[in-house]
């Protein structure tokens, strides 16, 4: 019988030692708060809080709508004949307010005023000056006892000049909108308009002066009404570039619209006459900064706005309301309530197209009859002004 032998197995138990860690922690003593690190975050905040981004981003769109429609109208002005550079050439000027004047007038019997300012009638002058002899006598003087002569000659030819501005928008050529474009018209609103209310549609029966940009048009508006186009698909239009036409021909004239101020330039486009729009909504809204100033300096609606423009009158709200070194210094409320008061109010109109009404010819003898004639006696006053230069 074998014996077994005994193996005894020594394990060698390693002793643990307990380690004395020491922890090493640095204490940041650098409490300035213009190291990079902290300035970066100070940076973002700051930059995040004076941002003018947005106002940007409209400056932007409206400078890329008006380069994209230049090539388009390069092309189109170019086929202008002499007679139709002309009728834009009296648009750009005084023809604008003109027809607006004289086609929307809403007075029963309508008003026609007499005669034109010497200045007005100047530039009328160099408007149709050799190609328009044939439309229009070139009168040195006005001769009071020659009143129907004056009035007949002059409305005549600008009622031409009218129906040739018409003629361009039927061209097969004319540029036409896609539908997504918003346009801005500022106005003073007639009576007719002011009586509409959200759902009921408007005809507007003269040429419509309209802008991509909302600047301009809160300038136009005087503080009275804005106007928001949208939804004018296949509608025809005309880019009225800042610089009026002094040229005959539509290639001169094309040759300097790539030389015009990119931030001076309105962005119109005019629109044709007799269309039609739906008002979906009308709101109370807002100028932007720039027309609040315009607006509190020269328009009489600021009596219905009833802005403030003093920090006077402002702080004497504002400690009535509790702004004043308290908690709610810094308030949404605070800053609504200072927004409400230095800013002009202005309603605003959101129009959509609806269609584009027939239009007939304008007819001096139709518009003319039954009409009562009004003298200008500030625009009489003009002719007799020896400062004048008559030509």
């Amino acid at each position: 019988m074998k014996s077994k032998k005994s193996i005894s197995i020594k394990r060698s138990k390693r002793s643990k030692k307990p380690m004395s860690v020491k922890k090493s922690i640095k204490k940041n003593t650098n409490t300035n708060p213009n190291t990079s690190e902290n300035y970066s975050i100070k940076y973002r905040k700051i930059k995040q809080n004076i941002s003018r981004k947005d106002v940007r981003k409209y400056e932007v769109e409206r400078v890329s709508n008006i380069i994209s429609l230049i090539p388009k109208f390069t092309k189109f002005y170019n086929k202008l004949t002499t007679k139709e550079i002309m009728a834009l050439k009296y648009y750009k000027g005084f023809g604008s307010n003109w027809q607006t004047q004289f086609l929307t007038n809403e007075k029963s019997p309508l008003e026609v005023t007499f005669p034109f300012n010497l200045w007005e009638e100047q530039s009328f002058r160099k408007d149709i000056y050799s190609e328009g002899k044939d439309i229009y006598p070139m009168l040195k003087s006005f001769d009071i006892k020659d009143i129907s002569t004056y009035i007949e000659n002059n409305y005549k030819a600008r009622i031409i000049l009218l129906n040739t501005l018409d003629t361009i928008y039927n061209k097969p050529d004319c540029p036409r909108f896609t539908g997504e474009e918003i346009l801005f018209r500022g106005m003073s609103a007639p009576p007719s308009l002011l009586k509409c209310k959200a759902g009921d549609s408007f005809l507007f029966k003269n040429f419509i002066s309209s802008t991509f940009d909302r600047n301009i048009a809160e300038k136009f508006s005087g503080g009275d009404v804005l106007l928001i186009f949208s939804d004018m698909k296949d509608v025809p239009f005309i880019y009225m570039p800042n610089g009026k036409p002094t040229v005959s021909s539509g290639i001169e004239y094309t040759k300097r619209l790539k030389n015009l101020n990119i931030l001076g330039d309105l962005s119109e486009c005019t629109l044709p006459r007799n269309l039609k729009f739906k008002i979906n909504i009308i709101e109370e809204g807002i100028v932007s900064p720039m027309q609040a100033k315009m607006i509190s300096h020269h328009s009489i609606n600021m009596r219905k706005n009833k802005t403030i423009n003093t920090y006077n009158k402002l702080e004497n709200i504002l400690k009535r309301k509790g702004f004043i070194n308290s908690k709610e210094d810094k308030t949404e409320d605070k800053y609504k309530l200072i927004e409400d008061k230095i800013f002009p109010k202005i309603k605003i109109y959101y129009c959509s197209f609806l269609q584009w009404c027939p239009r007939e010819e304008l007819i001096y003898e139709n518009l003319m009859k039954d009409v009562k004639y009004v003298l200008d006696k500030h625009a009489l006053n003009s002719w007799s002004d020896k400062d004048n230069d008559i030509w």
